[in-house]
């Protein structure tokens, strides 16, 4: 279902109005831009083929002709929510800003809420100059949803070059004893290999080569306790194909070579 033009009365580019219930459940789209406040209770919006949890407090905003409808999953009377809808051209932004999947969410008492409530009761009594109380309502509202959707994005951009970090370990634990370099590990997980090395920087502080040599020689650590392998079958088995390079790492980590690491494990065993 297209909505129009003839959703806003004759000579206005706004409107203001509160649903309850099933309301809003035919699926719609529209040209103007829709900011919806859940008022009250839950509900379920899909967006094209995307589908989102609601609860009190969420506001989001769509600003495209994405094919959209809410359904209460709740009491029907208990679902309450307040649209503004208004023209592009009503108010001038940078539509883009908005993530309709990503509402953010506000307490009852916050200003954004009261900003909304406001419009609603702005749009009902109509006393003089309403429709400029109303569009400086909305550019508040406005800028502080575009806030909040910024510091969500950028928490999951946080979250997600985590995941980025912990995928790269992951596949250096399970093939560590085999021949690895940067691009191996980078490639696993579909990074460059600059761009991995940054986010080990910031997510580890270390490099991904000195990550993977550290583990190396802590699984050596291991075995030189456990088993009765040689130094040189050990370092094989762990991914060095020089011994030497193994002597040194293992010496620069723990000070001792690792006979002495082995003889002095021993020792306090006795």
């Amino acid at each position: 279902m297209q909505f129009n033009m003839k959703m806003f009365e004759p000579d206005r580019m706004f409107a203001v109005n509160r649903s309850v219930g099933y309301e809003s459940v035919l699926e719609h789209n529209h040209s103007f831009v829709e900011l919806v406040y859940v008022e009250s209770g839950k509900g379920m919006q899909k967006i094209g083929f995307e589908s989102m949890q609601l609860r009190k407090g969420d506001v989001f905003v769509i600003a495209d002709d994405s094919k959209h409808f809410i359904r209460p999953s709740c009491e029907e009377n208990d679902f309450k929510i307040i649209n503004v809808i208004f023209e592009k051209e009503f108010i001038d932004v940078d539509y883009s800003a908005f993530l309709p999947c990503f509402p953010a969410n506000f307490h009852d008492d916050s200003e954004t809420v009261k900003y909304i409530r406001k419009c609603y009761d702005e749009y009902e009594t109509r006393t003089e100059n309403f429709e400029w109380r109303i569009r400086g309502y909305i550019y508040l509202i406005l800028a502080s949803v575009a806030e909040a959707i910024s510091r969500t994005k950028q928490r999951s951009h946080r979250n997600h070059r985590g995941d980025y970090v912990q995928a790269a370990t992951a596949f250096m634990h399970e093939n560590f004893s085999k021949k690895l370099t940067l691009e191996d590990v980078a490639a696993s997980v579909g990074l460059t290999s600059g761009y991995l090395q940054r986010l080990f920087r910031q997510e580890r502080n270390t490099s991904v080569v000195e990550y993977l040599l550290r583990y190396r020689v802590e699984q050596a650590c291991k075995m030189l306790m456990e088993t009765e392998e040689t130094v040189y079958e050990i370092s094989r088995e762990i991914g060095f194909s020089d011994v030497k390079n193994f002597h040194y790492y293992f010496k620069k980590m723990f000070g001792v070579t690792p006979n002495e690491f082995r003889k002095n494990h021993r020792e306090e065993k006795l």
